[in-house]
């Protein structure tokens, strides 16, 4: 299983940095993004104090401590992320820099005090603390209800085994279904599902994927269209197709969309559900109680929130049976001439509902600041950021997150402390935040965009750093390449694999893109640069920039080579010496001054 989710986890990452317009010839196109150096230039004399203040003995040190047992894991709202928040915290007010969490409630006057004098203003701390919501438990339900009058009938249908939808929030809707074939609006192919269909307040299901998948004259197989639909790996959270035609059917008013595999040649959604509760011997048995925690009254990101059910294939096929039709035949109708077969299910109604107990737990980013060395400037800001969270304790199992995300973290405070000391400042200020909750769903950040320091629209870029210890190698970049049908020949004439650093960033934000270039000169990675729709309309990643590209934001997202050691209680300090963090902190530390210098 470790290998699986190696496998998937290392696609996952390199489809994401494949150029977001399709050529002929994606190795050519990918080679035309890489930076590579031939010889290192000098620091320029006004950034070498800082620049020379990060070191991988320093990191490691830092390591240390956030990557203890004696924190078990980091879990957010529990006493192992209090005391690493308190530990950055310290750090931050040590090395002089300002202030960024919350303004405490004023403290009553005391006893004697001068009442002509006025107090003194609060001052805000370091931490900026916010409400979450756990979800202790969570109760599905689906109900079809089929036919008129005294002869309607009711249906209802086993969640994990019929039917899978996962929420924390509570839901409870009733609507019509249509069947909207794929669920596809394709000029590129001449196909259009949704035409004359009427989805408004309407339940829709949709088959998976598209059309002719194993078919070689099927309009989807196109080369423009194939990766769109057919794509070698499974999109990330919140990304793939399947996302984007819900997302479509939500924003023309449907209430519900439902999900039924095109082909069950895999197994259907049971093969899937069985896969997660199988024993194996190679993985520990661990319970998974991480929490499950949401912002009360926040917007939630682009995939939450939505009534997005995957049905089996017995369930579908009991929705449509009013109709006389099958899932099956209604897919071979489309298949054999590749015309949408849409149909409104008359006398046919989904009700769906989600209960949720809840409780109150709190937790908080940590923020702090350096300012701007010019008067007009330094109003505007460049934020810096990584995840100080981690997946905790299972049992006598701790997750002690070395690589993730414990390396960025201690990346964060030592290009703080390089800042702090660097004689000269740049002319915008620069923000250094440490989130809370990314593991549950990017929390922290998302607050933050919400309640800044600075506001959005001074906040000149944010820059993300995830996993930033290990280096590539040769092995890990030739499987992801066969993964992706791409040879890694052309790339590996190019680059070392342990120098080898793949960015993703905003397009259209030139000014973040050169100073990254720049600083690079001073570093020397091999960086290939994946420019990505600044709003993320393809969902390039789940990280903690995801909420500043919501936010309209230039971004950028730093994450080296990864193992099978992700997500397991073997992610642990041993397996690194400081060496790819001290170079990437570098490398950061140089574009930002650069960049908020501008």
């Amino acid at each position: 299983m470790k290998r699986i989710l190696f496998a998937l986890v290392i696609g996952l990452l390199f489809l994401a940095l494949l150029p977001a317009q399709e050529k002929p010839d994606p190795a050519a196109e990918m080679m035309k993004n890489l930076q590579t150096v031939e010889k290192i230039a000098a620091v320029p004399a006004r950034l070498q104090a800082g620049f020379a203040s990060i070191n991988a003995r320093d990191l490691m040190t830092l390591m240390t401590f956030l990557s203890h047992d004696v924190l078990e894991g980091r879990e957010v709202a529990s006493p192992g992320h209090d005391i690493a928040a308190g530990y950055a915290r310290s750090l931050f007010a040590l090395w002089g820099l300002k202030p960024g969490g919350d303004v405490p409630n004023a403290a009553p006057a005391a006893f004697g005090s001068d009442p002509g004098r006025p107090a003194p203003g609060p001052e805000r701390g370091f931490l900026q603390e916010f409400a979450m919501k756990e979800a202790l438990e969570t109760t599905a339900a689906a109900v079809l209800e089929s036919g008129r009058g005294a002869a309607g009938v009711a249906r209802a249908f086993t969640p994990d085994v019929d039917f899978v939808f996962s929420s924390l929030l509570p839901l409870e809707l009733s609507a019509p279904v249509v069947f909207a074939g794929y669920g596809i609006r394709e000029k590129a192919a001449g196909y259009d599902d949704l035409a004359g269909i009427d989805v408004r307040d309407k339940a829709v299901m949709i088959l998976s994927e598209a059309p002719g998948k194993d078919d070689p004259a099927s309009p989807f197989r196109k080369q423009e269209l194939k990766d769109r639909y057919f794509p070698a790996m499974p999109a990330r959270r919140g990304g793939g197709a399947d996302f984007a035609k819900a997302a479509e059917l939500f924003r023309r008013g449907a209430l519900a969309v439902l999900v039924v595999k095109d082909s069950i040649a895999a197994g259907d959604i049971h093969a899937e559900l069985l896969a997660r509760m199988e024993v194996r011997d190679d993985k520990p048995l661990l319970p998974d109680d991480r929490k499950k925690l949401l912002i009360p009254g926040s917007q939630g990101m682009p995939w939450e929130g939505r009534a997005v059910v995957r049905v089996s294939r017995e369930m579908a096929d009991a929705i449509l049976e009013g109709s006389g039709e099958t899932v099956e035949g209604l897919r071979r109708k489309i298949a054999a001439r590749y015309r949408p077969h849409s149909l409104a299910l008359s006398s046919t109604r989904l009700r769906l509902s989600n209960q949720v107990r809840y409780r109150l737990v709190k937790s908080a980013n940590v923020v702090a600041w350096i300012e701007g060395s010019d008067p007009q400037l330094n109003d505007e800001a460049l934020v810096i950021g990584a995840h100080l969270d981690h997946l905790g304790r299972r049992g006598d199992y701790i997750f002690n997150g070395a690589e993730d995300n414990a390396s960025g973290a201690c990346s964060v405070l030592a290009m703080a402390r390089a800042l702090a000391l660097n004689p000269e400042k740049p002319r915008r200020s620069v923000v250094f935040c440490l989130w809370t909750g990314e593991e549950a769903g990017l929390l922290g950040s998302r607050w933050y965009v919400q309640h800044p320091l600075f506001p959005m629209a001074k906040t000149v870029a944010y820059v993300n750093l995830d996993m930033v210890a290990r280096p590539w190698d040769e092995k890990g970049l030739q499987r992801m390449m066969r993964m992706l049908r791409i040879s890694a020949d052309e790339l590996l004439k190019k680059i070392t694999p342990a120098n080898f650093l793949p960015l993703s960033l905003s397009e259209g934000s030139p000014d973040l893109r050169d100073a990254l270039q720049a600083a690079n000169r001073h570093v020397g990675f091999d960086i290939l640069y994946r420019e990505t729709p600044s709003r993320m309309d393809r969902m390039s990643g789940g990280s903690d920039h995801a909420p500043f590209a919501w936010a309209g934001r230039p971004w950028a997202f730093f994450i080296t080579g990864m193992s099978d050691v992700y997500h397991t209680p073997g992610d642990s300090m041993d397996k690194f010496d400081g060496a790819t963090m001290e170079k990437v902190s570098r490398l950061v530390y140089l574009a930002a001054f650069l960049l908020a210098d501008k």
